[in-house]
């Protein structure tokens, strides 16, 4: 054996080392969630489901430099309901690190974890990966997402975010929430929601909407991940 060849050796034994500490000390834990809405309407129950892309991986950068201990790489649409008449609701993305309502990568961690403050961490992770196959979980009201409408599908200046205990409001007499569920599954990330806004593009700012100043602003992101836009 030449000195060529144990040098490649030796910098392949040290890649692999290289990349097993990586993968010890910084895992990633993935999983693909489905969100499902059911609205009930003069015309009977209808629904819509997105199917999320989550992965949390470890932080490097965590240790010593004050960053969060993983980060969340998200991939997907916001759930999408047909409530008829051209109108439609909007169950939308959160991000890690917000000052949303619902970061869309912790709700089912915060739905299986064993307290409201045990849902960071690689237990929790793992925990949600051995759910995958367990079937669609009933979301309480805390761990909803954020509901928004528009009111001409066409025009994102018309956005209005919904009260999800009254529909009724944005959408008529007799439309209601039946419920919202998620589940782990295996089905792919889908991506519907660009057929029906077409004009989703990082050139659309924030929504114009009319909300509490508590709440952060909201726009096209919200709808589709922002590595997609």
């Amino acid at each position: 054996m030449n000195r060529f060849t144990k040098a490649l050796l030796v910098l392949a034994a040290f890649a692999i080392g290289a990349v097993m500490w990586w993968k010890i000390n910084y895992p990633t834990y993935a999983w693909n969630q489905k969100l499902t809405v059911t609205v009930s309407t003069p015309r009977g129950d209808v629904s819509g489901s997105s199917v999320v892309s989550i992965s949390w991986a470890g932080n490097f950068f965590s240790r010593g430099w004050g960053g969060a201990l993983f980060h969340l790489t998200m991939r997907g649409d916001a759930t999408t309901v047909d409530i008829g008449g051209g109108q439609f609701l909007f169950a939308m993305l959160g991000y890690q690190d917000s000052q949303e309502k619902q970061c869309t990568g912790l709700i089912v961690p915060k739905l299986l974890g064993q307290s409201d403050n045990d849902f960071w961490g690689s237990d929790s992770f793992k925990h949600v990966q051995a759910a995958r196959g367990r079937g669609p979980i009933t979301l309480p009201p805390k761990l909803y997402p954020h509901f928004l409408r528009f009111r001409d599908i066409k025009d994102p200046a018309t956005a209005e975010l919904v009260d999800p205990d009254n529909l009724a409001k944005s959408f008529g007499t007799g439309v209601r929430l039946v419920r919202v569920t998620i589940e782990i599954t295996d089905e792919p990330v889908t991506r519907d929601i660009k057929k029906v806004l077409p004009w989703l593009s990082r050139n659309v700012g924030w929504f114009r909407l009319d909300k509490p100043p508590n709440l952060p602003p909201f726009g096209p992101a919200n709808l589709i991940d922002i590595d997609t836009l």
